[in-house]
């Protein structure tokens, strides 16, 4: 029998924590009366739990799309999204399906996923920056996907990948006219019913996103994100504030500048719309624009990764825009380095909270909220509502004490239910006992802060001392010359492995103005004798992940080469 949710609603525990958490964790005694210890809920689809903020504010505007001078309303997402959904279901679509969907920030993303996961079927996001090998293995690794919505931009990358593979249906956003074998989306949905589809769909244990990761290790994996993964994920963010989830909803404007494509910036779509903001959508990442909206819009929060603070500190309308609105800012992704940070807050007064989160997780696992005793830029902060962090040997799994280096394991109601299609792998990152190993290493402090120090496979050997790459990136952002930074440990015939960095240098200092062993000579002043790079390389530019993170396998990559 099909759900009705209309009187659907989150039950908060003040008392008690989650079975998931040690009661015994030392970030624990930070919470205020006001704070949920725990979060509880029937299980719902997430388009049902967005459903239920549209039809609360139906008139609210949701979407804000500069590039169109276009606003799209609360009640209009689902016009377009339950048209979406039937006319999938019109083509086959179901439970047994993942449907792809390959563009940039627009409006339809949104509409998409909804209309998706409505039908049943899993939301596979494809990163439109992606090439045609890289899209041919995310389709072949799936199996299941035989229907792609694909912005006109990608349609010629699509158009090689159907040369190696069958896809049934590609349906092209953006564009008046249909290509070769292709139908518009305003054709698409044209006649469809604006009725919801009854579908049954098992919160708990049907995929709602089919997300695969940025592949810095290896080739992506398909993580499967359940709809009670999403949910949870979102409540459980929602409510790390000390304003409630409800005073705050429906009268907040949200930046859309994260990838949708990704983890994040996905998630963070379905945090907005669950509290009924206004998302202002841009399709590309400009820095003066940005800071014209936060001026504008009056933005409260401004939440991106590393390489958009430093495009933004960095530009010179930073220190002419009144941004004095703003009452927070969140890095997340990669590690944020701290000369970026202390620009940000000698012009805004607002320190930079770092979070961390992982694909495996629905992204958002740690953060900072403005409860805690103190915002530290180089913390990622303390564990969400309902999840629990530990530091470990990586070899031996034992439990570490405080300021230990080891690796960051999460468990909580966030992490996913396994990798596509691999069960051997998903074993080995998912422990009997639901915890999940990140990959990353960390250490946690008597406080309860938490510090990530590194990734376990980027860490470098130097003659039998372990170095880690963002200790070095962050002391060589603190000279003159360097803008962009990527560390990594290359091979070397005598002593294994040795220290090498890549840099971009700033637009004054290049055309032979600073050499290699200027920087090198500097380094070796600054940092331990075997931390500081032996070998530098000056490049126009660094590979980064879909948000933003320093891609070091395809740095690896290149030194493989030659």
């Amino acid at each position: 029998m099909f759900m009705s949710y209309e009187e659907w609603e989150p039950i908060y525990d003040y008392g008690h924590f989650s079975y998931y958490v040690n009661p015994k964790r030392p970030w624990l005694k930070y919470y205020p009366e006001n704070i949920p210890k725990s979060i509880r809920f029937d299980p719902i689809p997430v388009h049902e739990f967005i459903r239920l903020t549209a039809e609360k504010y139906p008139n609210n505007v949701a979407i804000n799309d500069l590039s169109r001078d276009k606003k799209y309303t609360y009640r209009e997402v689902f016009w377009y999204a339950d048209k979406i959904a039937n006319a999938l279901i019109d083509l086959g679509v179901n439970k047994d399906h993942s449907v792809g969907v390959m563009t940039k920030n627009i409006p339809e993303f949104i509409f998409t996923i909804f209309g998706i996961t409505e039908t049943g079927a899993s939301v596979s996001p494809i990163n439109p920056l992606l090439r045609e090998s890289d899209v041919i293995h995310i389709i072949q690794e799936a199996g299941n996907i035989n229907t792609i919505f694909v912005h006109k931009d990608n349609y010629r990358t699509i158009k090689k990948v159907r040369r190696s593979l069958e896809i049934e249906n590609i349906i092209l956003l953006e564009s008046k006219e249909p290509r070769e074998d292709t139908i518009t989306f305003e054709e698409f949905i044209l006649h469809k019913s604006t009725i919801k589809p009854q579908i049954e769909i098992d919160p708990v244990n049907d995929i709602a996103a089919l997300l695969f990761t940025g592949g810095t290790t290896g080739l992506p994996k398909g993580v499967m994100l359940t709809h009670n993964n999403l949910v949870h994920n979102a409540l459980s963010v929602l409510n790390m504030e000390k304003t409630t989830f409800e005073e705050n909803r429906g009268i907040g404007v949200s930046l859309a500048i994260l990838p949708l494509c990704h983890t994040f910036g996905y998630e963070v779509s379905i945090i907005s719309m669950a509290a009924a903001t206004m998302m202002i959508m841009i399709d590309s990442f400009d820095p003066g624009l940005i800071l014209k909206l936060i001026e504008k819009y009056r933005i409260k929060l401004f939440t991106g990764v590393p390489i958009m603070f430093q495009m933004l500190v960095n530009h010179p309308d930073f220190s002419e825009r009144d941004l004095s609105s703003l009452e927070g800012a969140t890095s997340g992704s990669a590690a944020l380095a701290p000369e970026i940070s202390k620009k940000w807050e000698k012009k805004t007064g607002i320190k930079v909270g770092q979070g961390f989160g992982l694909t495996e997780a629905s992204p958002i696992t740690h953060m900072q909220p403005n409860w805690i005793p103190e915002i530290k830029p180089e913390s990622i902060g303390i564990p969400i509502i309902d999840t629990d962090a530990i530091i470990v040997n990586p070899d031996t799994l034992e439990e570490l004490g405080v300021n230990e280096i080891g690796e960051l394991l999460i468990r909580g109601p966030q992490v996913m239910k396994g990798y596509w299609k691999r069960p051997k792998a998903t074993e080995k990152i998912i422990l009997k006992d639901g915890w999940l190993r990140t990959g990353d290493l960390a250490r946690m402090d008597e406080n309860g802060y938490f510090y990530i120090e590194g990734r376990t496979k980027d860490m470098i050997k130097y003659k039998g001392y372990k170095v880690m790459p963002k200790e070095v990136e962050e002391k060589l952002y603190e000279h003159p010359a360097v803008l962009e930074v990527g560390v990594i440990g290359i091979p070397d015939p005598y002593i294994g492995e040795t220290i090498k960095a890549f840099i971009v240098l700033k637009k004054e200092y290049r055309d032979g103005k600073i050499t290699e062993r200027d920087i090198i000579k500097w380094a070796k002043e600054h940092l331990a004798s075997y931390k500081y790079p032996r070998h530098i390389e000056f490049v126009n530019s660094l590979p980064r992940t879909a948000v933003g993170k320093i891609f070091r396998r395809k740095l690896r990559d290149k030194e493989k080469k030659k």
